[in-house]
């Protein structure tokens, strides 16, 4: 699982999303890491294989410029550089990053849709940089055999939506109801300079904003910096396509046909929370890791159904912070090659207060 975060506001954008994602990466990232930044109407992004050091040792992007952006870092699932997120046009006026995977949605019928999507694109002369030799696995395959990412297809099928006359907002709903995945999906656009767009199906995106209008995105709101006043902190709905901006957001009037999203609910909430918090408690070895925490509650969502499952866990663990209980275990891991190394976190609970 891929983590995100995103930054509209008043101050540089690169730094504060900088930070964010070093209290995060390790939640599932850490192994590739891009960011995506807007000044004067123009984009300027940059990824490299690795996590934050290697992102601050390796590229200026620390340095963009721009008051809006987005940074990500990917989960260990191979591939070069191109495989990283932002994935952006070949007039490099978009970019796209998401968290997920087709999940429940990857049917025959659906597949076979994707690699018709691709060939489409293909022909009318949009470019793939995560082009490879050959198949892999149950990635979209092109006219000649290779194979692109399936976030690669979803940016340049976005901007052949656009560049078709659409809004973003709407393109984004249609991409996502063309091409459903288990995912949350997010767009910066020289178009729309000063808001970024985010479809979120199933997988966590919360919204933080201040009362200045600072506004913060991010997979998890333990990524929030702490020395800052929230006004409101809130998950952006699911199934729904949001234009963020600074200060708030709006839901677009183009809706996201998807359809199946269990709910999160109050008795969800609770057996969730009770099961985390034995499995975070009752460790021998070493503490879990968040996919661990999500596995173990597996049971709870019922199997075969679109879950919020990672959405409702980070909420869990931030109560568990704001109980004093949280501890998080920094643990050293091999990277995505052999020379690279990042940052596990693994989560435990402190004794309970009496």
């Amino acid at each position: 699982m891929c983590n995100i975060a995103g930054y509209i506001g008043s101050r540089e954008a690169a730094p504060i999303l900088a930070e964010m994602m070093k209290r995060q990466e390790g939640f599932g990232g850490g192994y590739y890491t891009g960011i995506a930044t807007v000044s004067n109407g123009r984009l300027y992004t940059d990824k490299v294989v690795g996590d934050m050091q290697n992102f601050l040792s390796e590229t200026n992007g620390i340095h963009f410029p721009g008051n809006i952006g987005f940074i990500h870092s990917r989960s260990k699932s191979g591939g070069g550089v191109e495989w990283g997120h932002p994935f952006v046009t070949a007039k490099k006026d978009l970019a796209y990053i998401a968290n997920g995977c087709a999940g429940a949605f990857l049917t025959p019928e659906n597949a076979k849709k994707r690699c018709e999507y691709a060939c489409m694109l293909a022909e009318k002369g949009y470019h793939f940089g995560s082009k490879v030799q050959g198949a892999i696995g149950d990635y979209p395959l092109l006219p000649d055999g290779n194979a692109i990412h399936s976030s690669d297809l979803m940016c340049q099928y976005i901007a052949y939506l656009i560049d078709s006359g659409m809004a973003p907002d709407a393109a984004m709903s249609k991409a996502n109801s063309d091409m459903p995945s288990e995912v949350v999906g997010l767009i910066l656009c020289e178009q729309s300079p000063d808001s970024i767009f985010v479809t979120r199906v199933n997988y966590p995106m919360m919204i933080g904003i201040t009362d200045d209008g600072d506004t913060y995105l991010a997979t998890t709101a333990l990524a929030f910096p702490e020395d800052v006043k929230f006004r409101t902190v809130e998950p952006l709905p699911p199934c729904t396509t949001c234009e963020v901006f600074k200060g708030g957001y709006r839901t677009s009037l183009h809706p996201a046909e998807i359809e199946g999203v269990m709910p999160l609910t109050p008795l969800l909430w609770h057996r969730v929370y009770e099961r985390a918090e034995t499995v975070m408690s009752n460790w021998t070895e070493q503490p879990p890791c968040v996919q661990d925490v999500i596995d173990a509650c597996e049971d709870i969502w019922g199997k075969g159904n679109v879950v919020q499952s990672p959405s409702l866990i980070y909420e869990v663990l931030r109560s568990f912070r704001d109980e004093g209980r949280l501890t998080i275990v920094p643990t050293p891991a091999e990277g995505a090659f052999e020379g690279y190394t990042t940052s596990n976190f693994r989560v435990c609970l402190k004794t309970k207060p009496e």
